[in-house]
């Protein structure tokens, strides 16, 4: 208790402490004014309105407090008050001062540290998870007001006040050094601004590749941009992510509470989305995505039924974004106004012989007291039920905070479960959720799978072993490996779009036939080249066997001279890459004659 008061009142002093400064400084020097008046006739020195002045002023400095005679009171709490108004004013000067000039100092010493632009609700998590994990985090924010600012520097960052797209100002704060850059501005331009600049001075980067994560908060032009994660960065000491947190916010909420249905008795499984926005469209697309992931090639549909006031609409444009949605799961449309007397009904809709059909609900509205009211209604219609109702919030606390301590009670809330949205979503493992990262965890077990069995096993830094047991040089490789494979690609006149087919996984390049007409064979071929190519230029050389201290391999020769079994190896690359971009959200596409041609 003692603790939470002291909070409170630290809390209001740092709102409110220099405008109490100045209050009392004004008040200093009315009452010294009026004690100089005061003290000047007790000893007979007839002082003008300027000399008192002159002397009131004075008592900032303590050069006029000492005065001859009686002295009022007036005067003698003036010349006490002013000099401890401006002592503390001065000390609050140069402890902002000390603390800038103590960061500057501090990042002379940093490298290989995560960069974080803007401080609003995602920066400011993202900065408290690294620095939690043990990471050097240094933040970029423009707003020396950012109430964030002096709380995430007391738990150990970095922070340099300026504007983060400033080439300059991303010098100073050592981006050629950084391990990762992180931008979560509040505008989705701003950021691809960051990211631009951040890839020009990666250039000059000695050694590593810099990963630029940058968030894009329109989802539909998050997905229209995701191809740019993997094609035309020629820069091999820059890898881009983007970052789109209702799309990530769908994963967590459909892994955390996961809907489906353990064995075939139970039935089809069916959920209900409420609210067809930004989050409720990518809950729509991921749960068809991990239902196909799920259950492979059965012809078994998953039903999905989406509530909105516009959900017919919305399930057209749906239905035109993902033409094989169909084939996949029973989507069906309820246009409905929440706030309607009929929705208190609408679980009716959803019930046979008095049992209910739904596996789950998931409400995601984007205001969290219209979407916590909509969960109470679900649950005061279903409350004889066990179906669990998700509620998307923005982040733990405030409305949520009222059933937090009442969600796995049995109680007549137990159905309610809350999802914090930037809790979930802005963590640290966000270095391990991008593109390339997962495309290099699949590269890396689909390597696994080829081996035999008898070799699958290996010490803890071969590279034979568990993506977590590779050593950071060998995560490295296999992330230059998807980097490689937009060039490998095109060889063969084929590119990477966002996944719109669910059934590309199972897609087959040419292979047979006359050597110009082997797909298979001319992309391996083009892979093991730039491979060859880039260990040529760090150095490595042809050799006997393979040695990295020496720098050595034996396999740095010409397709050609390359022996059959690397040759069997380098193809089944090229065979499993439909289904590792599928895996990773990602299709492989034929480029047209007339695109190509351009």
């Amino acid at each position: 208790m003692f603790k939470k008061n002291l909070r409170k009142i630290r809390d209001w002093w740092s709102d409110y402490n220099w405008m109490i400064l100045i209050i009392l400084g004004v008040i200093g020097l009315t009452l010294g004014f009026i004690g100089f008046q005061k003290n000047g006739l007790a000893v007979g020195k007839e002082r003008t309105l300027l000399d008192n002045l002159y002397l009131t002023l004075g008592l900032i400095s303590m050069e006029t407090g000492v005065a001859e005679g009686p002295i009022p009171w007036e005067l003698q709490v003036g010349r006490f008050l002013v000099p401890a108004v401006t002592a503390y004013t001065a000390i609050l000067a140069f402890t902002a001062l000390f603390i800038k000039q103590t960061d500057r100092i501090r990042l002379w010493s940093t490298h290989d540290h995560i960069l974080i632009c803007g401080l609003g609700r995602k920066g400011f998590r993202l900065a408290k998870g690294f620095l939690a994990e043990g990471h050097p985090v240094v933040v970029v924010e423009i707003n020396e007001a950012n109430e964030w600012v002096e709380n995430i520097r007391a738990k150990g960052a970095i922070v340099i006040h300026g504007d983060a797209a400033d080439p300059i100002l991303l010098e100073k704060v050592k981006l050629k050094q950084a391990h990762c850059l992180i931008s979560v501005l509040g505008d989705d331009g701003k950021n691809a601004e960051v990211a631009l600049q951040a890839e020009k001075l990666s250039r000059g980067r000695k050694s590593g590749t810099l990963t630029c994560i940058i968030h894009i908060f329109d989802a539909r032009l998050w997905d229209l941009l995701r191809e740019k994660e993997l094609h035309g960065n020629h820069n091999a000491r820059f890898r881009l992510e983007l970052f789109n947190i209702f799309d990530r916010g769908a994963r967590r909420m459909l892994e955390t509470n996961p809907p489906w249905n353990i064995s075939p008795q139970q039935g089809p499984t069916h959920i209900l989305i409420v609210g067809l926005g930004k989050m409720g469209q990518r809950m729509v697309v991921e749960a068809v995505r991990q239902w196909r992931l799920r259950k492979g090639d059965t012809q078994e549909k998953v039903h999905i039924s989406v509530l909105d006031l516009k959900a017919n609409q919305k399930v057209d444009t749906l239905n035109q974004q993902y033409p094989r949605l169909k084939d996949i799961c029973v989507l069906e449309a309820l246009e409905m106004d929440i706030r309607s007397p009929a929705f208190e009904r609408v679980s009716a809709r959803f019930m046979k012989d008095n049992q209910p059909e739904l596996n789950a609900i998931y409400i995601c509205l984007d205001d969290e007291s219209f979407s916590l009211q909509t969960g109470l209604r679900l649950n005061h219609q279903l409350r004889d039920q066990r179906i669990p109702i998700i509620l998307r919030m923005a982040e733990s606390g405030g409305l949520a905070s009222l059933l937090a301590e009442e969600e796995n009670d049995q109680n007549a809330f137990s159905n309610l479960r809350i999802f914090d949205l930037l809790d979930q979503t802005c963590t640290s493992d966000l270095l391990q959720k991008g593109t390339h990262e997962i495309l290099a965890r699949h590269l890396h077990a689909a390597y696994l799978e080829g081996l035999p069995d008898h070799k699958k096993v290996g010490p803890e830094m071969d590279p034979r072993s568990a993506w977590e047991q590779l050593s950071p040089a060998l995560k490295e490789k296999n992330r230059q490996q998807a980097d490689r494979i937009p060039q490998v690609l095109a060889a063969a006149g084929y590119r990477i779009d966002p996944l719109r087919d669910w059934e590309s996984e199972r897609f087959q390049f040419a292979e047979g036939g006359k050597e110009e007409e082997d797909e298979v064979v001319m992309m391996a071929s083009v892979e093991h080249e730039l491979w060859r190519q880039t260990h040529l230029d760090s150095g490595w050389r042809v050799g006997s066997e393979k040695d990295p201290e020496k720098k050595t391999h034996p396999h740095l020769v010409s397709w050609e001279k390359l022996p059959a079994s690397e040759k069997r190896k380098n193809k089944k690359f090229i065979r499993d890459l439909p289904r590792i971009l599928a895996r990773a959200g990602f299709q492989v596409t034929k480029i047209r004659e007339e695109e190509a041609g351009k």
